[in-house]
């Protein structure tokens, strides 16, 4: 009797590590899998630059695998839509790596917009200077000189990556824009969102609507009805803001007299 037991305890332990190694496989298959995307559009030089293979122009119905980036040219667009229906439209000269742990995906330089549903959980984007983490959003991330993030519908945590203690919490209708070598955040901007999405190249730029189209739209209407408290930033010109931040305005340069003795501004 003793045997059959011993037998039986050895043969349930056989089971019960089979059993642990296949659904650790099938976690692992389901994440790779839900990394995976496929080029749904794409406008002008887009690349794809895998891992010691040379850079390929990248076709509609591309897949695009986990360690795989995505580049653009001057006057370039693509749209990624991954499996779990998250959405990336990638800005003109963009460098997007699908790579990374998780749901966690590296913007190199240029400018994306992402759509990430409920049900694809918590998305991370990393940029040389800052990570925002969002679940079930619609947001604009711009690696430039300045790093930007606008949120369109949604919430998201951003913090800088050298001062992680750095951090704050976004919601729609708010911009941040971190100057290089920031080591505090800078305040939080309410930004036309109905500017944005009247003109936005991320998003008039292609062909389908964004599955958040409503939400978003919810969300123009909402500041439309609304007294705001404090101006709202134009979209259309962040650069200037960026430059003016953390600075004085610059004061309009004086009038010069022409030579008719009248005054040219």
């Amino acid at each position: 009797m003793k045997t059959t037991n011993a037998g039986w305890l050895i043969s349930l332990t056989k089971i019960s590590f089979a059993t642990a190694v296949l659904l650790a496989v099938a976690k692992l298959a389901f994440a790779a899998e839900h990394k995976q995307a496929r080029v749904t559009e794409k406008f002008n030089d887009v690349r794809l630059l895998s891992p010691h293979v040379q850079p390929r122009p990248a076709v509609v119905n591309d897949n695009v695998h986990e360690g795989t980036a995505v580049r653009t040219g001057t006057e370039s667009r693509a749209e990624l839509t991954f499996i779990d229906q998250t959405i990336a439209r990638l800005g003109a000269n963009t460098v997007f790596n699908v790579g990374g742990a998780g749901r966690t995906y590296d913007l190199s330089s240029g400018a994306i917009l992402m759509y990430a549903p409920n049900s694809a959980g918590a998305v991370k984007v990393n940029t040389p200077v800052a990570t925002a983490a969002v679940t079930g959003f619609t947001a604009m991330v711009d690696a430039g000189r300045y790093t930007k993030l606008i949120i369109l519908e949604g919430d998201a945590d951003i913090w800088l990556n050298k001062h992680s203690g750095e951090h704050k919490h976004m919601h729609s209708g708010q911009l941040i824009s971190i100057p290089p070598g920031a080591t505090k955040l800078p305040p939080v901007w309410d930004v036309d969102i109905c500017k944005l999405i009247s003109n936005g190249r991320l998003i008039t730029g292609f062909t389908k609507k964004l599955p958040s189209w409503n939400l978003i739209l919810a969300e123009c209407e909402r500041q439309h009805e609304e007294q705001p408290g404090t101006n709202r930033v134009d979209p259309t010109n962040i650069d200037a803001l960026d430059q003016s931040e953390n600075a004085r305005p610059t004061p309009p340069p004086a009038p010069t007299r022409t030579p008719g003795g009248g005054r040219r501004n």
